[in-house]
């Protein structure tokens, strides 16, 4: 048994799974506790410590876990306060080359006056180059690690693994999928403080990038829109969904039949022509390079219409990334596609076991 952990920007969620005997894994137990409540101006950058450690006590009760004795929980740190990328290194030993990463480090994180963490994975060599490793740096600051370990201990949980949303992102979708031999596929995982990005397949390199446009961003123009508190706006975001920010639902005043109709580019679409001009940037830096499947995934994923906008606006067919796949007893489960970082996270623990 392993237990994976997502302390989100709007909700803890924690996945239980295991694998049988015949090597198969399913989840055997999953949950999700807000970390704040009643809050009428919500800011995820005032989160502190003690959301997430009431938040997630009171899920790990409500789930019959108890923290001290969970061996090796995995956790994963946003990716808002990581670096993900694949380089191209010559052949070295592992300590040459960690120095070597190290300082290749310093150019992608915001250092906070810490110095640099980092995870690397050996791809293989590189196809072009046969004196070349293709190697996969993982990257933070010790400040973000100490903050993060904080939050988990004061849960209860020991330390254990800490893992990165592209990554356990990345472990999910691998353990349904096998990586396209040509092109790439998609995946979007759509929070409630950023939107992450991820393209990958066998012959192009692993890119991600981090949108700072999200489920809270939605609400926050809701709230302009409407002049209503967070709370109302999150409720009319999961009933009305993208349509609340159009001219179906966005005022009750009367409209001039006659005067020239101006269509305002929401919240919504902005983050589509994000997602596009992020697409366009990789095809150019990426070489005979083409996008095959597109999967969508986070707690934001659910905001009705949002799936069809995407869809709609980048021409594609959207796959929704769903974790309970294969696990009996969970079709019922409220918004799956939010629990895919968690599972991500489980899946490295059993690999860690």
């Amino acid at each position: 048994m392993t237990i994976g952990i997502d302390f989100g920007f709007s909700d803890v969620k924690i996945v239980v799974a295991e694998k049988n005997p015949d090597g198969n894994i399913h989840i055997t137990n999953a949950g999700t506790r807000p970390v704040f409540v009643d809050e009428k101006d919500f800011d995820p950058e005032k989160l502190a410590t003690a959301h997430w450690t009431a938040a997630t006590q009171e899920l790990t009760a409500e789930m019959g876990l108890i923290p001290k004795k969970i061996k090796n929980p995995i956790s994963s740190i946003s990716g808002r306060n990581t670096s993900v990328k694949q380089l191209t290194t010559l052949e070295m030993d592992n300590t040459e080359l960690a120095t070597s990463l190290e300082f290749e480090a310093r150019k992608h994180i915001p250092m906070d006056g810490t110095e640099p963490v980092i995870d690397f994975h050996i791809l293989g060599q590189n196809e072009l180059e046969l004196d070349k490793n293709d190697v996969l740096l993982i990257a933070t600051t010790k400040n973000t690690i100490l903050q993060h370990d904080k939050i988990k201990k004061s849960t209860g949980f020991k330390s254990g693994v800490f893992d990165s949303d592209p990554i356990s992102l990345a472990n999910a979708y691998t353990h349904f999928n096998e990586l396209p031999k040509d092109g790439v596929d998609i995946i979007i995982n759509i929070g409630n403080y950023s939107t992450t990005l991820i393209a990958w397949g066998q012959k192009h390199r692993f890119f991600t990038r981090e949108l700072d446009i999200a489920g809270y961003h939605f609400t926050k123009e809701i709230m302009r829109k409407r002049n209503v508190d967070y709370n109302a706006a999150e409720l009319i975001k999961r009933e009305e969904g993208v349509k609340t920010l159009t001219d179906d639902g966005s005022s009750n005043t009367e409209v001039d039949p006659l005067a020239i109709k101006v269509a305002e580019l929401t919240i919504f679409n902005q983050l589509t022509d994000e997602l596009r001009k992020t697409l366009r940037y990789y095809m150019k830096s990426s070489n005979q390079a083409f996008f095959n499947k597109f999967y969508i995934s986070g707690g934001s994923a659910y905001v009705p219409g949002l799936i069809e906008l995407i869809a709609e606006n980048l021409n594609i067919e959207i796959e929704l990334l769903n974790p309970f796949d294969g696990s009996p007893g969970f079709e019922n489960i409220e918004n799956p596609a939010q629990y895919t970082v968690a599972f991500g996270c489980a899946l490295r623990g059993l690999v860690e076991a």
